[in-house]
C-alpha cells in the first residue's frame, strides 16, 4: 500500500506541479496560496478515504466529492495542455525551419496556453459528469448451435464495475435497476468491482438491486476492489443484493447454460488459491453446452478457450476519461466490446456500468450490457 500511495503521489504531484507552474506563468498571483490549493486538491482524494475508513463518512463524502472531481478535471486540462505544448513545439520548429517568425502568435502566449486548455477541461469536465450519470443500453447477440432446441433467445444481462461508495448516487442505482427490469432478462450477472465500501454504508443500494428478480437468478464474481474491500465484507454485501458468488464454481442455469464464475487475481492472492483452478472447473463442464465464464480482468487463458463458449469481463472501464484508454490498451490489449478468441469462442469486454475515482466519463460511456444468445442450426 505504501508503494501504491507513493506512485500516486508521484504522478500526481508532477501533474499538479506543471498546473502551478502554467499558472504562475500566465496570471500574477500568489504563489503560496497557488501551492497551498494545489497541495490540498492533491491529498483530497487520499484524506477522503482516510476518513470513509475512520467512519467520519459526513466529512469524506465533500472531500471526496471535491477531491475526485478536481481529479477529473486536472488530468483533463494535463491532456488538453499537453497536445498544446506539442501542437506549439512544433508550429516553433516549422517556424524555424521555414525562417518564419511564429513568436507574435496570439496563442503562443502563457494566458493563452493556460485559457484555452482550462475552457476545454472545463467543458469536457461538464459533459463527462453527465455522461456518467446515464444509462446506455448495448445489446449483443451471439448465434449458437448448443441452443438449437430452445424456441427463444436466452437473455443475459451483465453489470460491471459498479464502484458502489459513499459517493455514489442512490438515483442512478435506482435508474438501472429499473433499466434491467424492462427488459426482462432471464439472468444477471456482475462481473466484479461491484463495491468499493463496507456493509455498513451500502445496505441501501444492496436492497435496491436486492428488487431485481430475473427468472434464473443473479449471479456475480469478485474484482481487485472486493479485495481491497475485504472477501468477507464483499461477500456480505453481494449476497444482500442478491446475487449468488461464484468462486471457482459453476451452475447450470435452467438446464440451458452453464455460467462459471473465477475470483480475481487480487482475491487470489489474499486466499492463496492457484489460477489453474479455472481450467480445472471448466472441464468439470459438459462440453456440449453453452458456457459463460465470468471473469473480471479481461485476460483469455488460452488453455481455458476450448472449455467455454463466452468471457464476460470488464475492470477496463474502456479508459473512462479520454485519452487514458491509450494506456489501458497497453495493459489489456483485448479491445472493449465484442471480439472472437478461438473458432466459436467470445470475449465481451464490457466499459462498465460505474465509474472509479473521478465521477467523470469523456468518450467511455458507461453501458448496461445485454447478451442474447440466439439458437442457430
Amino acid at each position: 500500500m505504501f508503494l501504491v500511495i507513493s506512485i500516486f503521489l508521484s504522478l500526481y504531484g508532477g501533474m499538479h506541479y506543471y498546473i502551478y507552474k502554467k499558472t504562475i506563468a500566465a496570471v500574477p498571483c500568489s504563489h503560496g496560496l497557488l501551492l497551498c490549493a494545489c497541495a490540498l486538491l492533491l491529498v483530497a482524494p487520499l484524506v477522503a478515504e482516510l476518513l470513509k475508513g475512520l467512519g467520519l463518512f459526513r466529512l469524506a463524502v465533500p472531500i471526496g466529492w471535491v477531491g475526485y472531481t478536481w481529479m477529473g478535471l486536472a488530468f483533463l486540462f494535463f491532456s488538453f495542455s499537453g497536445l498544446l505544448d506539442l501542437a506549439v513545439f512544433a508550429l516553433k520548429t516549422g517556424g524555424k525551419l521555414v525562417g518564419a517568425d511564429v513568436a507574435s502568435f496570439p496563442m503562443l502566449s502563457p494566458l493563452w496556453s493556460l485559457l484555452l486548455p482550462a475552457v476545454l477541461a472545463l467543458a469536457a469536465t461538464g459533459h463527462g459528469l453527465v455522461s456518467a450519470r446515464q444509462v446506455k443500453v448495448e445489446w449483443v447477440r451471439i448465434p449458437t448451435r448448443k441452443l438449437a432446441e430452445k424456441s427463444e433467445p436466452f437473455r443475459i444481462v451483465q453489470i460491471s464495475d459498479l464502484h458502489l461508495d459513499l459517493w455514489s448516487d442512490e438515483g442512478r442505482v435506482r435508474r438501472i435497476v429499473e433499466t434491467i427490469e424492462s427488459i426482462r432478462p432471464d439472468v444477471v450477472v456482475s462481473t466484479g468491482d461491484l463495491i468499493d465500501a463496507g456493509p455498513d454504508r451500502l445496505g441501501g443500494f444492496a436492497d435496491r438491486l436486492r428488487e431485481l428478480k430475473p427468472e434464473h437468478g443473479k449471479f456475480a464474481v469478485t474484482g481487485n476492489h472486493e479485495a481491497y474491500v475485504g472477501p468477507a465484507n464483499s461477500l456480505a454485501v453481494t449476497e444482500r443484493a442478491g446475487f449468488k458468488m461464484l468462486s471457482y464454481q459453476g451452475v447450470s442455469v435452467d438446464g440451458v447454460i452453464h455460467i462459471v464464475g473465477v475470483d480475481d487475481p487480487a482475491v487470489r492472492r489474499r486466499i492463496t488459491m492457484d489460477g489453474r483452478a479455472e481450467n480445472a472447473v471448466l472441464q468439470g463442464i459438459p462440453k456440449d453446452d453453452f458456457t459463460v465464464l465470468l471473469k473480471h480482468q479481461p485476460r483469455v487463458d488460452r488453455a481455458s478457450v476450448e472449455w467455454f463458449d463466452l468471457q464476460l469481463s470488464g475492470h477496463t472501464h474502456g479508459g473512462q476519461i479520454f485519452p487514458f484508454h491509450w494506456l489501458v490498451r497497453l495493459a489489456y490489449p483485448a479491445r472493449t466490446g465484442l471480439s472472437q478468441v478461438g473458432d466459436e469462442t467470445w470475449l465481451y469486454v464490457s466499459r462498465g456500468t460505474g465509474t472509479w475515482g473521478p465521477p467523470i466519463r469523456f468518450f467511455a460511456p458507461s453501458e448496461l450490457t445485454v447478451i442474447e444468445l440466439q439458437p442457430s442450426p
